[in-house]
Order: C-alpha cells, then structure tokens, then sequence
C-alpha cells in the first residue's frame, strides 16, 4: 500500500491554504487593479474614439466654412472688379465730354478770333486803300471825304458787313 507521510499532507494543506489565502488576498486585488486598468483603457479608447469623430466633425465645418468664405472673396472680387470698370467706364466718357466741350469752346474761340482778324484786315485794307486813293488823287481832303471813298470803295469791293454801317 502506500505510506503518506505526514509531512506531505502538512506540505500539502499549507499550499492549499497558502493557495487561497493568496488568492483572497493577493491574486484578488492585482486582478481587481487590471480590471480596472483595462476598464480605464477602454474607456480612453472610447474617449479618443469620440474625440477623433468630433475632431473630423470640425475638420469638415472647417473646410466648409473655408470653401465658402473663399466663394464669398471670389464674388467680392468679381463686384470690385466690375464697379471698377464701371467707374472707369464713367470717368472716359466724363473726360470725352470734358474734352468735346474744350473742343467746341476752342473751334468758337477760333471762329471769334478769325472773325476779329477779318475786321482787322478789313479795316487795314481800307486805310491802305484811303492812303492809296489819296496818293493818286494827291491830296487829303478831310476825313468827311475820306469816309465817303472808304464807303465807295467798301461798294465796289463787297463788304460782307456793307449793311451794317448803312
């Protein structure tokens, strides 16, 4: 048969006690301590998780709200860029109208000048024309003769303005 010794079922039972005296005591805890390491984690995990979506979420609205904003800077441009033409637009056809006016008072002052040069000469052509009679006629006679052949000249010549000193 066999022999059990003593001293092995004491070894034995102090294992087996020892056994559970660490799992109660020892085993329990560090167990309880991973568990709730591992419970922490995960709920990091989850927390990560959740702010990765948000932080994609925002990303989004982000790029969005910068798509349209450069939409927005577009058609402001585009606005700009037409109000500028018509301001350009506007300031030729004030400057064309500005110079046809200058144009218009010029060809009038020329035409006033021209017409003032014309009596002028016409009154230059008469007095040549009274010094010229009285050389030939050869004497100066008064200025009521003088008159009289400045008018007979001006008849035979054709003054435009003839029927103004009438």
């Amino acid at each position: 048969m066999i022999k059990i010794d003593i001293n092995l079922v004491f070894t034995i039972i102090n294992l087996l006690v020892l056994y559970v005296l660490m799992k109660k005591f020892l085993f329990g805890p560090i167990i309880k301590v991973m568990d709730e390491r591992k419970a922490m984690i995960d709920q990091q995990f989850a927390g990560a998780k959740e702010m990765e979506d948000n932080a994609r979420v925002l990303q989004s609205k982000y790029e969005n709200a910068l798509k349209s904003a450069k939409d927005e800077s577009y058609q402001i441009m585009e606005q700009a860029r037409k109000e500028a033409k018509i301001q350009t637009e506007r300031t030729v056809e004030e400057t064309a109208a500005r110079v046809d006016a200058m144009l218009a008072k010029a060809q009038d002052d020329i035409r006033t000048e021209r017409e003032n040069a014309m009596r002028q000469m016409q009154g230059d052509v008469a007095a040549l024309a009274m010094e010229a009679a009285a050389k030939i006629v050869g004497k100066n006679n008064g200025a009521d003769q003088d008159l009289s052949l400045y008018d007979q000249f001006l008849e035979e010549a054709g003054d435009p303005d003839d029927s103004d000193r009438r």
